[in-house]
């Protein structure tokens, strides 16, 4: 039988409709806020997004999402994420940083097993789920492996690094040899092993980079290393530099400049580099900064927690307005304590205004294009993450605006920034695949792996010899 040409043919059939939301947030280039809008999502991309009467017009689903009462945004970027740290929260408490990483961090990474990895992954994970986090950067430990296969059974987007190193003294303490005691070629060669076997896994959603542990740990050879099979790979580099005061004496004193001036003259910076805390720059590093098209991550809540004075000594304001790329991180579990990014965009935004007593200053726009726009190019995903526009990653969050810390809702970018929560994340899409639906999480099993992370954070305390940390400050009777 002929098919009739007078009649409308049937709308195509997709995955997945959101409709009817209040607000939708799409940060695309327009940066275009849509009232009672909707996103068409066919397996892991969106196809449409606009008004629910147009998209409904044009696709039938096989699933749909009722959005009234939501706030829709692109699913949250995180770039910068300790994950084997999670479950040492409370061992940072009142210790400055130097401190903290000899005294404390190094010895609970050094009794850590790989099933204890496993676990504080997952917490670290649940975590980044229930405040609607689908994207991380993490900069790496000595178990990447367990993290991977973490990110390919709770279907969250990631980039994964292995810790390298390749100097095990400074004059703040010696690294734990049983943590590591590796020379140049063995860091390199762990380094590469972990982006052959992990880069582009789980159908695109794992990515694995090279990472330099600390500045002043790494040796020029390193740095040369891990920047030539960084370009060799096609992938990034992530390294924490310039983060405390102290850092850059150390720096000085071992290499005669400080971070970024150093590695200028090794002749390895370039696009590819993601450097995280960046509170002590110069004006002429933040000139290279801008030349090379360096992207930043700042901690703001690991800062203050830490005291390490980046957030109100730092230059992060006057490096967004000359252009340079700055994303937000939460760190580490005892070090920022929460992963929350709509905190951290707060902290972001207000330790700014306070610090230069501008209230004018990184307005929410600014912060939620660093917290979006930014944090995709920090990862080198710009192309696919970000932004809600038809051919992007279906990386989707709904939040709840039915709380009271959304009402009265009048701008839903002002209220996201300044007054809500990760809490109040409701439901997160990642790779179109629903994660977490109404606050339920579906990849994993919430109460397993809360109780396996207070058991495990227990042990691990004990054998690290940390038990006088995490004890209360006041009697327990």
């Amino acid at each position: 039988m002929k098919s009739d040409p007078t009649k409308p043919s049937a709308p195509p059939v997709i995955d997945l409709l959101i409709v009817d939301a209040d607000w939708l947030v799409t940060m695309d280039e327009r940066r275009r806020l849509i009232r009672r809008g909707a996103i068409a999502v066919d397996k892991d991309r969106i196809v449409a997004v606009g008004k629910t009467t147009e998209v409904e017009a044009r696709y039938s689903a096989r699933r749909t999402i009722q959005a009234k009462d939501k706030v829709v945004l692109p699913a949250l970027i995180n770039t910068h994420l300790h994950h084997t740290q999670q479950l040492a929260r409370g061992m940072a408490d009142e210790c400055e940083i130097e401190r903290w990483l000899v005294e404390r961090i190094y010895p609970y990474e050094a009794a850590m097993t790989k099933e204890e990895a496993r676990i504080s992954a997952l917490a670290g994970h649940l975590d980044m789920i229930k405040n609607g986090t689908a994207t991380y950067i993490d900069p790496g430990g000595y178990y990447p492996d367990e993290t991977a296969q973490v990110t390919g059974e709770t279907g969250l987007r990631g980039i994964i690094t292995r810790s390298t190193l390749d100097i095990h003294t400074s004059t703040y303490g010696a690294i734990p040899k049983n943590l590591t005691s590796e020379d140049t070629k063995e860091a390199l060669k762990e380094g590469e092993e972990t982006v052959k076997r992990w880069h582009k896994a789980f159908g695109g959603r794992l990515r694995a980079w090279f990472g330099l542990r600390s500045m002043r740990n790494c040796s020029d050879n390193l740095c040369r290393g891990v920047k030539e099979l960084a370009d060799q790979y096609g992938v990034g580099i992530e390294a924490h530099v310039l983060g405390s005061h102290p850092n850059i004496w150390a720096s000085i004193s071992r290499f005669g400049c400080t971070d970024v001036e150093r590695l200028d003259r090794l002749g390895v910076l370039g696009p590819n580099w993601l450097m995280v805390h960046m509170g002590w720059v110069s004006p002429h590093e933040v000139h290279l900064l801008r030349q090379y098209d360096i992207k930043i991550s700042q901690c703001p809540a690991a800062s203050m927690h830490g005291s390490s004075g980046r957030s109100y000594h730092g230059a992060f304001t006057e490096m967004v307005q000359l252009g340079v790329c700055v994303s937000i991180g939460s760190d580490s579990g005892p070090e920022g304590n929460f992963n929350d990014m709509v905190r951290n965009m707060y902290l972001a935004s207000c330790t700014a205004k306070d610090q230069q007593l501008d209230p004018e200053l990184m307005p929410a726009t600014t912060i939620l294009e660093m917290a979006f726009i930014n944090g995709a190019r920090a990862a080198l995903w710009e192309d696919e993450i970000g932004s809600l526009e038809a051919g992007k990653k279906a990386d989707i969050v709904l939040f709840d605006t039915q709380k009271p810390e959304w009402q009265p809702l009048h701008d839903p970018v002002s209220t996201f920034v300044y007054s809500a929560t990760g809490a109040s994340a409701d439901t997160l899409i990642v790779d179109g695949r629903i994660i977490m639906e109404e606050r339920r999480v579906l990849t994993m099993d919430e109460e397993a792996v809360l109780k396996e992370s207070q058991a495990v954070a227990e042990s691990l305390v004990q054998r690290a010899g940390l038990e006088r940390l995490s004890a209360p400050r006041w009697p327990v009777f």
